[in-house]
């Protein structure tokens, strides 16, 4: 009972623009599941502010060998992953130097799992500093957070390659 109590406060006392950045966050990545067309600026907003998240998770502690650890691990894990996604869904050059996408729900899977871990860190901070300080917690949230974010900057890097050339 204690859990579910601490759960409903937790949930209760976020503030409401934590819930407003989910809902928007939930909005983009469901328009992602439809193909659309996008130019440069297209490519590259959504990419530019997951990644000051991601990149803001990864270095807010500071390095420890956990948290190289699991930034290396993540990373080559995001790096396979994002060639790989890249060539299942394979983008089209259009002739006005834009690119139509196919419709995909990675977007918003990601989008969801960096917003997530940055919520968990927070609250773990607050509920439980002696967790949100292990090595362990700290080497999990880094894992995470450099897959997504290498994920991200393969696919848009790709992307952005297949605009330009």
């Amino acid at each position: 009972m204690t859990t579910l109590a601490t759960l409903a406060d937790i949930l209760a006392n976020t503030p409401y623009w934590v819930w407003l950045i989910s809902a928007v966050s939930v909005w983009r990545g469901l328009s992602r599941t439809q193909p659309r067309e996008v130019g440069i600026g297209g490519l590259t907003l959504m990419p530019i502010v997951l990644v000051g998240l991601s990149l803001h998770n990864l270095l807010g502690d500071g390095l420890t060998s956990a948290i190289l650890a699991g930034t290396g691990m993540g990373g080559l894990l995001g790096l396979a992953a994002g060639f790989q996604l890249e060539s299942q869904f394979v983008p089209q050059k259009l002739d006005n130097g834009r690119l139509r996408l196919p419709g995909e729900w990675t977007s918003l899977i990601m989008a969801l799992v960096i917003f997530g871990t940055r919520y968990i860190k927070i609250v773990t901070g607050i509920v439980n500093p002696t967790t949100a300080h292990a090595d362990a917690f700290r080497g999990g949230m880094a894992i995470i957070s450099a897959f997504f974010l290498t994920m991200l900057l393969t696919r848009t890097v790709l992307r952005l390659r297949m605009a330009l050339a």
